[in-house]
């Protein structure tokens, strides 16, 4: 797909250059010019900033994109890990609410954890998980008793119990997640357009660790996850409290992501399990197995674009309730898969054929 993209990108602007003009509605390759006449009475650019995940770079191009063709002119502006501390006047910031509620507030993004009570879990009172892995296993599954090949790190099968497992309270959902961090805007910002599509943090595992172990549910875990590996660290920062006391998973290691990503890492068995985006289109590509959570066990959040309302046209509110409203879920797998592999686009060009893709842009003469 992106191999063809990059050819279609190729043939059009051929097409362009041989036809000595520009299509009209094509805005500047920079990001930093108009679409139309309106936007030339701006008395400076807005600047877009976004975190420094090379998907979030991308959206920085698709939104200055999106503002140019309503006749807002604007430009890029440096990546930054904290990049909704860059919201203000003339600034768009995009916004990753799961990123930064773990960074401002991660006590409210864990919510309450309940701590078992010792003669709950003496007695077995407590819910236990419904997972098999404390019972009978399943044909073709493991149980933690069962001699059973090492798991893909190299550890061996947990020879522990699964342990009962309290009720908990969901962790905060996508609204939640974005009220939490509204409250830490800088003053005078506001959250200006969020994606129709959420970001879930899903637990996720390889099809044969999942065979293995008969794992569907996140509490499946439970009981094993003490023989396990992690990813990524950063994750375990904010999770690690939840993933012990609601799933009964305490894992042997918390990991660095490698090269290739916490996705590549299970592929290549450096890890057992990794907390992904339910967006990542490794999950599809990879034919990894994300993990039921019904108890929201982990939480999920959305794309934001936050800034001053009052200092930016009228058009640029609208043009990015429009881009928010076409981020779906599968929307932001394809910009992710455009930030992937061997044949990645120029920036300005996969925005452009983003955009194209989603219905947000007509495609220039010649180019389908």
């Amino acid at each position: 797909m992106r191999a063809l993209a990059a050819a279609l990108a190729a043939a059009a602007l051929a097409v362009t250059a041989l036809a000595g003009c520009t299509p009209a509605a094509e805005p500047p390759a920079t990001g930093g010019g108009p679409a139309g006449p309106d936007a030339s009475a701006n008395a400076a650019p807005v600047t877009v900033v976004a975190g420094t995940r090379p998907v979030e770079r991308l959206l920085a191009h698709v939104v200055v994109r999106q503002l140019a063709r309503s006749g807002v002119a604007a430009v890029v502006g440096e990546p930054s890990a904290q990049p909704w501390e860059a919201a203000g006047d003339r600034r768009v910031a995009v916004v990753d609410s799961l990123a930064m509620a773990a960074e401002v507030a991660p006590a409210n993004l864990a919510g309450p954890v309940p701590t078992p009570s010792p003669s709950a879990a003496a007695s077995g009172s407590a819910t236990a998980s419904p997972s098999p892995v404390g019972g009978p296993s399943p044909s073709g599954t493991a149980s933690p008793s069962d001699p059973a090949p090492a798991s893909p790190t190299g550890h061996p099968t947990s020879t522990g119990s699964p342990t009962p497992l309290p009720e908990g309270v969901p962790a905060p959902d996508a609204v939640g997640t974005t009220a939490v961090v509204s409250g830490h805007l800088p003053a005078g910002t506001e959250v200006l357009g969020q994606s129709e599509g959420t970001l879930r943090l899903q637990a996720v595992t390889t099809s044969a660790t999942a065979g293995l172990y008969g794992l569907q549910d996140v509490r499946d875990l439970n009981g094993l996850c003490d023989r396990m590996d992690v990813t990524p660290r950063d994750a375990g920062a904010v999770e690690a409290r939840r993933l012990e006391v609601l799933a009964g998973c305490e894992p042997a290691r918390w990991v660095d992501p490698g090269r290739d990503g916490p996705a590549g890492d299970l592929v290549r068995g450096r890890a057992d399990v990794a907390l992904l985006y339910g967006t990542d289109p490794a999950i599809a590509d990879d034919a990894l197995v994300p993990l039921a959570d019904p108890q929201r066990i982990l939480p999920e959040g959305r794309i934001l674009f936050a800034g001053s309302a009052p200092s930016l046209p009228g058009e640029a509110r609208s043009a990015l309730e429009q881009l928010a409203g076409s981020l779906s879920g599968e929307q932001v797998a394809e910009l992710q898969r455009l930030t992937a592999g061997p044949d990645v686009l120029p920036a300005d060009e996969a925005a452009q054929y983003w955009l194209v893709s989603a219905g947000l842009e007509p495609a220039p003469d010649g180019w389908f």
